[in-house]
């Protein structure tokens, strides 16, 4: 009997004959056995080779559609070049014969996964100060195209970086785009706009101290292609420069989004009118009521008012004080030189495990609770890249916070970090669900992530615009 092909270009089978007797609906098993066998027998390598390697045929698993819905067994996925084709179930959903077929059987199919909160140029290294005086000039060259090619092994296909300069994150982006490297769909704030009196001390970021300034430091990342906006530390004395930034984006049609640690910064941030807070910060227990009042009073204009909590670092600092093998895992250091490998290592083993009290959960709870119950709309994001969340861990990690620690439930979870993430950067239309006409980002997981949610740690495979990069 022909072998089957063993090319990583040539998708195989896990049980192939299950899979083929489940699409024949066979009723007399050792007659399928037969009609397998000849086939094989006459199907050469060659000839399975030839096969269109844009046509898939996700054949058996347990699809998670990532629009919230009851799962679905025995599924099937067609994917024709880079769309998603059809969505049927085994029995009543025929597989053309130039489709290869890939078995699914025991594994779930779903989106990829989202993270609009990451900082590529990062590597989850404890130093930051030494990490941008020893690596900016490595940023567009190593460290950013480490981090997405990571992403897209932990099957993160689409990423929002918050903060990169701008030239470099647009070089990596173009370079994804044109194939010449693996990674995840980019969108980007470029550099960050600091209001306030100060030297540009880190490439990321761009201080700003007056209003003619802010409005061209705007328009020029407008014009560098960048996706938001950011703003860094804002004070009330730059309340002006702030109000610039966000009326020269808006202008443009441009979201902004502000840093929100501090009571201060979310203050400045809601007076200015911008679409979205980063962080919930955990320096006082409780909101103030003029914050709370400000947000009513958005809300009530009719202006969503959308909130990335970030949470998984303070929540989980615990678990990583307690074990932080993991951070060894050399996926972490995928595409990173020896060198930055060895830094990162020798680092982590120096660093002080600021694990935060119990009172800082019960804080964030109380204040995600404050904010949910006056309307405002949770976008999901882990901060990935600052310490203790590496691009190969971050999402799935992030996303298991909020199922374990605030009761998520993992389906919901799962549609929070697909549709609901694409529907926010505006392209839910074209891709964020398994649905026919959209864009294949599609990522496979052994097992349920509805039973075990860590399954999501280590994708079996990764389809990227309809082309398996896993």
């Amino acid at each position: 009997m022909t072998e089957l092909p063993t090319s990583p270009q040539i998708n195989l089978l896990k049980n192939p004959m299950l899979a083929l007797m489940k699409y024949f609906e066979c009723r007399l098993p050792g007659l399928c056995v037969v009609f397998f066998t000849l086939t094989l027998s006459l199907i050469s390598n060659q000839a399975l080779a030839q096969l269109d390697s844009t046509k898939y045929a996700l054949v058996g698993g347990l699809l998670i559609d990532g629009s919230g819905s009851e799962p679905v067994r025995n599924s099937i996925v067609l994917i024709n070049s880079n769309r998603i084709e059809a969505v049927g179930t085994i029995g009543r959903l025929a597989v053309p014969e130039d489709y290869q077929l890939v078995s699914t059987e025991g594994m779930t199919v779903m989106p990829g996964l989202w993270d609009p909160h990451v900082h590529l140029l990062y590597n989850g290294h404890p130093d930051f100060a030494h990490w941008f005086s020893t690596y900016s000039n490595q940023f567009a060259s190593v460290t950013i195209p480490a981090s997405a090619h990571q992403f897209l092994m932990a099957g993160v296909t689409s990423v929002r970086d918050l903060a990169a300069n701008t030239r470099d994150i647009a070089k990596v982006r173009q370079r994804i785009e044109q194939g010449e490297l693996p990674g995840p769909t980019i969108y980007a704030a470029g550099a960050a706009l600091m209001p306030v009196d100060a030297p540009q001390t880190m490439p990321h970021i761009i201080p700003i101290d007056n209003d003619r300034k802010a409005i061209n430091e705007t328009k020029r990342l407008i014009a560098d292609g960048m996706d938001f906006i950011k703003i860094l530390g804002a004070a009330p004395q730059s309340q002006n420069i702030v109000n610039a930034i966000v009326r020269t984006a808006h202008a443009a049609g441009v979201r902004v989004t502000a840093h929100g640690r501090s009571d201060e910064e979310i203050r400045v941030a809601l007076i200015a009118g911008v679409d979205e807070i980063q962080h919930i910060g955990i320096e006082n227990p409780t909101y103030p009521e003029d914050i709370l009042d400000l947000v009513e009073q958005r809300i009530a204009s009719g202006i969503p008012l959308y909130w990335n909590p970030t949470v998984g670092t303070i929540l989980n600092s615990d678990e990583l004080a307690a074990d932080p093998e993991w951070l060894d895992d050399p996926k972490n250091f995928l595409d990173l030189p020896a060198n930055i490998e060895r830094d990162i290592r020798q680092a982590i083993a120096r660093a002080n495990f600021n694990v935060q009290p119990r009172s800082a959960q019960e804080t964030i709870k109380r204040k995600l609770q404050s904010l949910s119950e006056r309307g405002v709309i949770m976008v999901f994001g882990s901060d990935e890249g600052t310490f203790g969340h590496p691009a190969s861990e971050a999402t799935w990690r992030e996303l298991e916070t909020w199922v374990f620690e605030l009761g998520m439930s993992p389906l919901i979870a799962i549609k929070w970090a697909t549709s609901d993430a694409a529907e926010y950067m505006g392209v839910g239309a074209e891709v964020g669900t398994i649905t026919p006409g959209k864009l294949a980002d599609i990522i496979t997981v052994t097992g349920s992530p509805l039973r075990h949610f860590s399954t999501l740690r280590e994708p079996e495979m990764v389809f990227k615009n309809g082309i398996r990069v896993r």
